[in-house]
């Protein structure tokens, strides 16, 4: 099963870039810094692999925001994402990562070219598509500006970007704050996403739900066995919006009891349009193979369960038809 796993086509529609570097390419980040002292630094987080603790998990998000400081390390950092993962068998990739500007080295508008330019000088044979983030812990003029550089570079490379995402610390923030941002979006025909319900939040969970993004991220406080109520996961059936499954992120950052009791078995008791996806594959140490693996092992599914999974993912892309038809041949 795990080979099956490794051998399977797979579409990926939840990874943030930051969260995706992995070990060698943090330390490709500190040479490049000119400081690989730096490395030493968070050596004992990175160690620890698949066994590190929630704080050493945040330990290696900020590793990642200390080394990704200019264009050449945005451009190395995302180059090399879109190699791991590549190598991992996916096929079809929807990156996405909040633009981020560093006083002096770097604008919001430097951040996302250095991205655009990795993408577009990869070689490989897998699809790379950009979704841009607006951080909740922000203002709604930094959403605006995100708006803004997405459209900038669709009009330079149309079907770049695919999106816009909203994420962020799903505390902080109101989504009145950002919804018109998110209205302009689709009437400029960009898709959209929203992490929901990582938190106990009812009525924002409905009115997202109201909204009808494209995709819905987490979900993980909806069910009522797990801090939601019968209403919401209702409503969420009832939507049939698709739902971005990220199993390792959801048990290690807690907000599921254990792979078994994760959500996303009574999502596929409902056959509800569910996407497999890492959310952060290097900072939580698991791809998306592994994630298939894990589900096979805690859901009883078998390699035809799995390969459903993945082609029916294929519906769920920010892609044009077309697109879409030569995904599916992949599986063929």
């Amino acid at each position: 099963m795990e080979d099956f796993c490794k051998r399977l086509p797979k579409i990926e529609l939840h990874a943030h870039l930051n969260g995706s570097l992995s070990e060698s390419t943090i330390q490709k980040l500190c040479q490049l810094e000119g400081a690989p002292h730096l490395f030493d630094n968070w050596q004992v987080a990175i160690n620890h692999g698949e066994h590190r603790t929630l704080s050493e998990c945040f330990e290696m998000f900020k590793a990642v925001h200390a080394l990704t400081v200019t264009p050449e390390a945005v451009k190395l950092a995302t180059a090399s994402v879109i190699s791991d993962f590549e190598q991992d068998g996916i096929i079809y990739l929807e990156l996405r990562s909040t633009p981020r500007e560093v006083e002096g080295r770097m604008t919001k508008e430097q951040y996302v070219d250095a991205i655009v330019e990795a993408i577009l000088a990869h070689q490989g044979k897998i699809v790379v598509k950009l979704l841009l983030s607006v951080d909740r812990r922000h203002r709604s003029d930094d959403a605006e500006h995100a708006l803004k550089i997405a459209l900038d570079v669709r009009a330079k490379h149309p079907d770049m970007v695919v999106g816009l995402d909203l994420s962020g610390d799903p505390t902080a923030g109101s989504l009145d704050l950002f919804l018109p941002t998110f209205v302009k979006a689709r009437q400029h025909g960009l898709g959209i996403v929203m992490h929901c319900g990582e938190v106990s939040n009812k009525a924002e969970v409905l009115e997202i739900l109201k909204f009808r993004p494209n995709r819905l991220g987490h979900v993980t406080c909806l069910h009522p066995d797990l801090g939601g109520c019968q209403e919401q996961w209702k409503t969420l059936i009832e939507s049939k919006i698709p739902v971005e499954a990220c199993l390792t992120s959801n048990l290690r950052c807690k907000t599921v009891p254990s792979y078994e009791k994760h959500h996303l078995r009574h999502l596929l008791s409902a056959r509800h349009p569910v996407a497999l996806s890492t959310d952060d594959k290097g900072v939580f140490c698991s791809d998306l193979s592994n994630e298939f693996h894990i589900a096979a092992k805690s859901f009883d599914l078998s390699e035809q369960d799995l390969r459903d999974l993945s082609i029916n993912t294929v519906d769920f892309c920010l892609a044009s038809q077309q697109m879409k038809e030569q995904l599916r041949r992949c599986f063929q």
